[in-house]
Order: structure tokens, then sequence, then C-alpha cells
């Protein structure tokens, strides 16, 4: 005898995996992807290596900085408002990131992306565990950790290709589309709960 809570269960699962997959994968290329464009951005916002390196560092330690804001987050307005939230602040960052003018605008605007895609990847987890339930966590966890492998990888290819066809601007214009896809799906798919 089929139970069909089972079978709703398992789809809303593959949904949320499916959302928080996008997310990741989104905030994880974003750490590697500007690398294969630091030249051209020193060039044509005529700023020297070691001021846009900072393009780079300031993302990281932006996205360092908020994770442990998310389990705080989380409980207070409930996981799915706070991812939905911080990929619309990805995105519109990621938007600010490709019209930037200058070096200094870019690095403002890559903090201020880094301060939303820290929260992307661990509200994802919490989302994730809390709609899989102790039993199915490891198998989630585990298809969750392919984009995290793959990301690092695609990165530079993504960003190579873009650099080299349209320009460097691209490589933030990328996150708008799959942001927003991600963020429709979310709307439909991620349980609206608070965190435990």
């Amino acid at each position: 005898h089929h139970d069909p809570t089972l079978g709703q269960h398992a789809r809303r699962l593959s949904g949320a995996t499916a959302v928080v997959v996008i997310g990741a994968v989104m905030s994880i290329i974003d750490t590697s992807i500007v690398n294969v464009a630091l030249e051209a951005l020193s060039h044509d916002l005529h700023a020297p290596l070691s001021t846009i390196q900072w393009v780079a560092s300031g993302y990281l330690l932006a996205l360092a900085a908020v994770i442990p804001l998310t389990g705080w987050a989380a409980e207070h307005y409930g996981p799915r408002r706070v991812w939905m939230a911080t990929v619309a602040g990805f995105v519109a960052t990621s938007a600010l990131c490709g019209f930037a003018w200058s070096a200094e605008s870019l690095i403002g605007f890559r903090v201020l992306q880094g301060l939303a895609g820290g929260m992307i990847m661990p509200i994802g987890m919490i989302t994730l565990a809390q709609t899989a339930g102790p039993q199915r966590i490891g198998r989630v966890m585990g298809i969750v950790g392919v984009p995290m492998l793959l990301g690092p990888v695609l990165g530079p290819v993504l960003g190579g290709i873009l650099v080299t066809h349209l320009s460097w601007r691209w490589i933030f214009f990328v996150n708008l589309p799959i942001g927003i896809v991600g963020l429709v799906l979310a709307a439909r798919l991620l349980p609206a709960t608070r965190a435990e």
C-alpha cells in the first residue's frame, strides 16, 4: 500500500534540493569566475592589479563575515524568506557589479554581493536539513556537494568564455537569469516554515 504523503514529501524535497543547488552554484561560481577577468578589469577600469585583486578578496571576506548571522536570520524570519531575500540581493548586487564604472565602485558592489551571497549556501543547507529530515539528510547533502566540487572548476571556464566573447560585465550579468529562475522556483517549491 502506497503512502501518498511519501510521494509528496519526495517531490517537495527534490524541489527544495533543485532550488538550493541553483543558489549554491551561483554563489560558488562567483568566488572563482572573477579570477580570469582580473587583467581585463585592470585594463578597462584603469587600475593596478593590486587594487583589482580586491574585487576577489572583498567578495570572499564579505562572504565569510555574514555566515554567522545565517542561523539567527533563519530563526527570526524563516529559511525561505531569508533565502529569497539573499538571492534577490545577490541578483541586484550582481547587476550593480555589471554596471560598475570604476575599480572602487566595483569593489564596493562586490562587498555587497558577498554579503548577500554568503548566506545563500548556509540558508540552503538549513532549508534542506528541515525538508529532508534526519533519515534523508546524508543523501541530500551528497547531491548538494556536487555543485560545490564543480563550482571552482566551472567558474574560470565560464568566466573565460564570457570575457572572451562578450565582456567582463557579463560575468556578473549571468547571475540575473539564474537568480530569477531560482527565485521563481523558490516561491513555488520551498516550504514556508520557521527554522528550528
